[in-house]
């Protein structure tokens, strides 16, 4: 019978602590594996297939920073999560450190068992949604797969077929097909609205319980308690925008996203969301300006996804701008619409780059900055949903120039709807 628990790497040179961390994560009832040493975690991870990796940082020959680099750097293991334990090594550097090396969480011991066993379980549900939803996505490409063989057998027979038996037998293939088809996208659909709440819940709740002891609820919090508990926050506000951003993308590619169109005032939009910027770029000491021309910016388009696009390209242009000002330019386009450009002068964009960006899970350079790699695809294709256009220019050392390009009105946004899905499926 076929094992479906979910591995849990566990590494640490003393047997005793390993036993420890098996008896915390035993009401999991996932599959535990032991590594003594980074050689046998590195070797356990050619093998199996992990959903976390708990690291202790000192163990002799190879440490767990040294392990976790070599992880990162393979292809079969660069997304697992690891999470580093360290009795010892609890100055700053150490913890950067941890987090430079890709670590989404550095635990000190003693730890709490019940927190670090809602860590763990946080990261196993998220493994295996991920599994649930690349299993959907394989049956949706099997059914788009039959249906294109079929357009092409029904292009052949209409050609080569004249009796009407023949014809009347197609229809009926066709037919059994659509309600195939229809029945896949349905189960779908009940598929995705079910996600957010199987998703977001566990991970709301880390946040949630995390929030209420840093504001003192459950008691008073010392420096060490309240700093952990902040990482803790930290990492949990971060997985839930991977898992956000991930649901978009899912939604984006399944036709999902619904347009609400309406009268839109471009300059208020903006200084709205300037206001909603500011304290992020005063934490990164970076400021804002804004330049208007004064011809009407009104049009007809869904605010919601603009004010998306533009918060994902401030946010990038503050996080990496140098602490140097960012600007937000708008004007009227020649052919009707606005034209909105973020402008940085950060340290811009290689040429080899360029092409990369508004790809799904890449960052230019994680260790920097880290992120989804799903902010600027997302922001692209929503440009597209809204009938327009996100465009790019830059250089090495020059900064960035983000340019959307939106219509006057959405002309036909299920039209651009049908179309994007197409294009995604292809």
């Amino acid at each position: 019978m076929t094992d479906s628990r979910v591995c849990i790497l566990l590494v640490d040179d003393r047997p005793e602590n390993l036993l420890a961390l098996e008896a915390i994560l035993e009401p999991l009832n996932q599959r535990l594996v032991r590594a003594e040493s980074g050689a046998e975690a590195l070797r356990a991870i050619l093998r199996d297939e992990f959903a976390v990796i708990l690291l202790d940082v000192q163990m002799p020959g190879m440490n767990g920073f040294e392990v976790a680099e070599i992880i990162k750097s393979r292809e079969r293991s660069r997304y697992i999560p690891i999470v580093f334990l360290s009795a010892i090594s609890k100055e700053d550097e150490y913890v950067f450190k941890g987090y430079e090396v890709g670590a989404v969480d550095y635990v000190f011991k003693p730890f709490n068992p019940d927190v670090l066993r809602s860590k763990v379980a946080v990261f196993v549900d998220l493994f295996l949604k991920q599994k649930e939803i690349e299993s959907q996505g394989d049956e949706l490409r099997r059914s788009q797969r039959r249906e294109l063989d079929l357009q092409h057998r029904t292009t052949l027979l209409e050609s080569e077929a004249k009796s009407a038996q023949q014809l009347a037998g197609l229809n009926v293939e066709l037919k059994l097909q659509a309600q195939e088809l229809e029945e896949a996208i349905g189960s779908r659909n009940r598929f995705y609205a079910s996600m957010s709440h199987e998703l977001r819940t566990p991970i709301n709740a880390v946040i949630g319980y995390s929030t209420l002891m840093l504001d003192g609820i459950y008691g008073p919090l010392n420096d060490k308690q309240r700093e952990g508990l902040g990482r803790t926050l930290k990492a949990a506000r971060h997985l839930l925008e991977l898992v956000n951003d991930v649901l978009d993308l899912s939604k984006i590619e399944a036709g999902k996203i619904e347009l609400s169109l309406q009268p839109v005032a471009v300059p208020a939009l903006i200084d709205d969301l300037l206001v909603t910027v500011r304290p992020l770029a005063d934490e990164h000491g970076s400021t804002l300006h804004c330049e208007m021309d004064d011809s009407n910016q009104t049009i007809t388009t869904d605010p919601r996804r603009v004010r998306q696009i533009l918060l994902n390209l401030l946010s990038n242009a503050i996080k990496f701008g140098n602490q140097q000002p960012i600007k937000v330019r708008t004007r009227a386009h020649d052919a009707g619409g606005v034209v909105i450009e973020v402008v940085d002068k950060g340290r811009g964009i290689a040429q080899k780059d360029m092409g990369r960006i508004f790809e799904e899970f890449v960052q230019i350079d994680p260790a920097r900055q880290p992120g989804t790699g799903l902010g600027l695809p997302i922001s692209r294709r929503l440009a597209q949903l809204l009938d327009g256009t996100l465009e790019v220019e830059s250089g090495e050392g020059e900064g960035s120039t983000f340019r959307l390009i939106l219509p006057a009105k959405v002309s036909d946004p299920a039209g651009v709807q049908r179309e994007l899905h197409v294009v995604s499926a292809a």
